[in-house]
Order: C-alpha cells, then structure tokens, then sequence
C-alpha cells in the first residue's frame, strides 16, 4: 500500500523483483559491474548508434596533409584501450638561432566519423566520457570507432588532428598551426 505522494504506508510489507544477480561482489569484474549498475552508467549503445558506426569509413578526405612518412608514436601506454594521441618531434634551430623543437601532436580525427547531430554524436554527448575499470572500459564510441577508425594503430594509416608546433628550449611555443 502507498500514501498518497507514492511512499509506502509504514509497517507495509515490502516486495522486491530481482532484476540481474551479479555473483561474488568481492571479484574485480564484479565490484565494475556493481559500480556500473549503481551509478546507472550507459554500457549498451542504443538502436542506431551501432548502426552508424558501421557504416563509418575513411572515405571523403578532403585536404589533409599527408603525414605518413613520419614515425609518429602513441603517448598511450601499450595497454591502454584505445591509442588516439601520438607525437613525433626533431631538434630545430628556432628564430633567433638558438636551439628548439619541432614538435608534432596528432589526436585522432574523430569528427571525420562522427556528425554533428548524427545518433553516435547524441549518445556521445549523453555519455560525455568513456569509464575505464580495471579490467574493463564502457567507451563513449562504439568499438569500431574507438578501438578501430579512432586508434592510432601502429602500421595502419589513420586520420588525425595535428598540432604543429616550433617550441623553445626553454618550452616555449613559439608558433604553431593547427590543421587535419
């Protein structure tokens, strides 16, 4: 029985449906799952976001430049589950001739993929973030864009965001330019 602002009556007895068991809490995968369920975080993609990442390829380049020949390597540590930022640099003289960088930062390109408006940009905007467990990651992207399209993967050609850059000795930057 319920008052009525929808509170049980006191001293009414209480019913329950068991939804999901989660087994052992004390296991790594379940204190996840666990954390997951209680905080009510978003770990299945709704219809269509799925299907729109299937149907995401790198097709339409447009004008990139083309960085292939440069030995870009993932700031990402090698079990990391997904690698979307690289970096390359070589000593340069910087414009009073003294010693500096030039310094490459590429970040992967996922707005080629993802449409403003489009169902995966919706459901990435309501999930804001991936969530990373220990064992397991509930990514914001379906798999074929973040551990696919959007993983700077050794040896695989990727479209990326790049950040080049001439900085000091000192750290400083001193010019810059941004382009895909």
């Amino acid at each position: 029985q319920r008052h009525e602002h929808g509170q049980p009556d006191p001293g009414a007895r209480a019913a329950a449906h068991v939804l999901e068991r989660l087994g052992d809490p004390l296991t790594g995968a379940r204190v996840s799952e666990i954390a997951i369920a209680a905080k009510g975080i978003p770990h299945v993609f709704p219809h269509g976001v799925e299907e729109d990442a299937e149907r995401a390829s790198a097709g339409g380049l447009g004008e990139r430049e083309d960085w292939t020949q440069i030995p870009l390597l993932t700031i990402d540590p090698a079990d990391a589950r997904d690698h979307d930022d690289a970096i390359w640099a070589e000593p340069v003289k910087d414009s009073e001739g003294g010693d500096g960088w030039r310094l490459l930062v590429a970040i992967a390109d996922v707005s080629h993929y993802v449409k403003t408006g489009s169902p995966i940009d919706i459901d990435a905007y309501d999930r804001a973030t991936s969530v990373y467990f220990p064992r397991r990651v509930i990514p914001m992207l379906p798999e074929k864009l973040s551990n696919g399209l959007c993983s700077l993967n050794p040896h695989v050609e990727r479209l990326c965001m790049v950040c080049d850059m001439m900085v000091t000795a000192k750290g400083e930057i001193h010019a810059y330019q941004f382009y895909p």
